[in-house]
């Protein structure tokens, strides 16, 4: 059990209240200790008996935010990554936003090469319409929409940042061959988690825009996944990936258990997304119960 390196702090030294940043780590915001340690040996235990019960390959990476005990399966094995790099393209808008580079509220006009059909509903506004780079990342992120994570790609592109996920990656050690093309159509569960636990800690955006991304992500509609083994009272900040066409599917995110936050990443390659759904609404609800009862 270990760790995960999250870089250098982008925030300098400053004051916050931390009821305006809920859903940020209240150790960055009020600098409180951490406590709650936990021996999560019999978790780890309970989530191989769960893995043999189901036929297809799955994933699993639980990292303990108070302390940073986690346990995994599989948890360095690339998948899939599908609709999870949303969340590396909101952290590069807004790091960009921050760099001066985008006003997030200057209008764009959506064009034709921005729709996409395959998820989401803005396609069916039409091209023509204005939308602000702050709105399509709030549509992105809260819908997963395909249309709107293009606008926000093309504004980037637009502005000269062409690989935009590239400063993310980068930032967590996502590294390539020499000559090789970055790709990032694969993904695993400990690079995935980073990205919350950066989120989390405001360690690669500025804490306004780690709280915005993590609210927006906390509004997602996709309840049958994590989510699905949460009581309905407990906020969860996430992210779904599906891919059909090769039966992989995702989920991860920060799970504000009470005074006892967490990070959750699963996923589940050769099933239909029905037995995905339940491995891990069945792991969810095992790993929030054993929380919140240690």
């Amino acid at each position: 059990q270990s760790s995960p390196d999250n870089g250098e702090a982008s925030n300098q030294n400053q004051t916050y209240n931390s009821s305006d940043y809920p859903l940020i780590n209240e150790s960055v915001t009020s600098n409180l200790d951490k406590h709650f340690i936990i021996n999560f040996t019999p978790l780890r235990d309970r989530l191989f008996e769960i893995q043999k019960e189901y036929p297809q390959k799955v994933y699993a990476y639980f990292l303990y935010l108070n302390n940073g005990s986690w346990i995994g399966i599989n948890e360095r094995e690339n998948f899939t990554a599908a609709s999870m790099v949303k969340v590396p393209l909101a952290m590069a808008f807004y790091k960009a936003v921050e760099d001066g580079k985008i006003d997030p509220n200057t209008p764009y006009i959506v064009r034709d090469e921005d729709l996409d059909v395959d998820f989401g509903e803005l396609y069916k506004v039409g091209a023509g319409v204005n939308i602000t780079g702050k709105e399509a990342t709030r549509i992105m992120l809260e819908s997963s929409d395909n249309t709107a994570k293009n606008v926000v790609a093309r504004i980037m592109n637009d502005t000269g940042i062409a690989d935009p996920l590239d400063s993310v990656y980068s930032f967590f050690g996502w590294t390539f061959d020499v000559g090789e093309t970055p790709g990032y159509s694969k993904i695993n569960l400990r690079t995935l988690s980073n990205m919350f636990i950066a989120l989390y800690n405001a360690r690669y955006n500025s804490i306004e825009h780690s709280q915005l991304i993590l609210e927006y992500l906390s509004k997602t509609p996709f309840d049958d996944k994590i989510a699905a083994g949460l009581p309905k009272a407990v906020v969860v900040s996430h992210k779904v990936g599906i891919a059909d066409s090769n039966q992989t599917f995702s989920d991860c995110g920060i799970v504000y258990a009470p005074n006892r936050h967490y990070v959750l990443c699963l996923g589940s390659n050769g099933g239909n997304e029905a037995a995905a759904n339940k491995y891990m609404a069945q792991v969810s609800k095992e790993v929030y119960s054993y929380v919140i009862n240690n």
